[in-house]
């Protein structure tokens, strides 16, 4: 039997002695699985606790957490580093230690927005809300779509991520119109080019988003987001100092 007192008291003191303490918490399939939902953003157990006391001797503390979505993190403006390593198979324990040692460039952004809490995810008010099932009436509105209309602040938003390196963009332009009478799908085609430099001094992966501003409503009432992901790419290997340019393709589907 594990003491759980005893081991938060032996990390506390080992996190003391050191330069710097990394903590890999998460979840495991006890806690996220297929056929059914998590009740909590919560971290299990008390691994907040664990990390509130370690940070407490040691604020150059890294949290590595391997989980399959978001979680609540009480403690993020407390610890030095966050990386949220997904589930990486049974090279995660590598691969988090060569992000973490600098060995790889960070290239990765959120797929997903974290909220702060439950009441912030767009389904929470549909949450079992039909004898035990959960019926998603949130039509269009979810995801940054629901943050960015109910102006309500993420934990993290869609699309960030760090790197070790910094980049910028420059010089967008449209490099093709659409036609000036489309009819079919592809006659509203737009080719958009933006240049991206790597400014920082390491060698790194960005993605790179492009967003669009709809009509904020039809005449027919029909409400559309303020801004909305159209496309994206992405750069591989751009050395310090060097550019390329990006083109990507918004059209409309059938």
């Amino acid at each position: 039997m594990i003491d759980e007192n005893e081991e938060i008291t032996k990390a506390v003191q080992l996190a003391r002695e050191s330069e710097v303490a990394v903590i890999v918490v998460g979840l495991n399939p006890y806690w996220e699985s297929e056929g059914f939902d998590r009740s909590t953003l919560s971290l299990p157990w008390r691994t907040d606790e664990l990390i509130d006391k370690v940070v407490a001797v040691n604020p150059a503390t890294v949290v590595a957490v391997q989980a399959g979505s978001a979680v609540s993190m009480p403690w993020k403006d407390k610890v030095g580093a966050i990386v949220h390593a997904w589930y990486g198979g049974n090279e995660s324990g590598n691969s988090i230690a060569d992000v973490l040692y600098g060995k790889v460039n960070p290239a990765g952004r959120l797929p997903i927005t974290f909220p702060v809490q439950e009441e912030d995810i767009p389904a929470a008010l549909n949450f079992k809300s039909g004898r035990t099932q959960t019926h998603y009436e949130e039509g269009i509105w979810v995801g940054y779509r629901h943050y960015n209309a109910r102006k309500v602040a993420p934990l993290f938003p869609f699309g960030h991520g760090l790197s070790y390196t910094i980049f910028k963009y420059s010089d967008l332009s449209i490099v093709e119109k659409p036609q000036k009478s489309p009819i079919e799908p592809d006659d509203w085609r737009i080719v958009i080019s933006v240049k991206v430099t790597n400014t920082g001094q390491r060698k790194g992966d960005h993605s790179i988003h492009f967003y669009t501003c709809p009509p904020a409503e039809t005449p027919t009432s029909l409400k559309f987001p303020a801004q909305t992901i159209q496309a994206f790419s992405k750069v591989y290997d751009l050395e310090p100092n060097a550019s390329k340019t990006v083109t990507v393709v918004l059209d409309k589907c059938e």
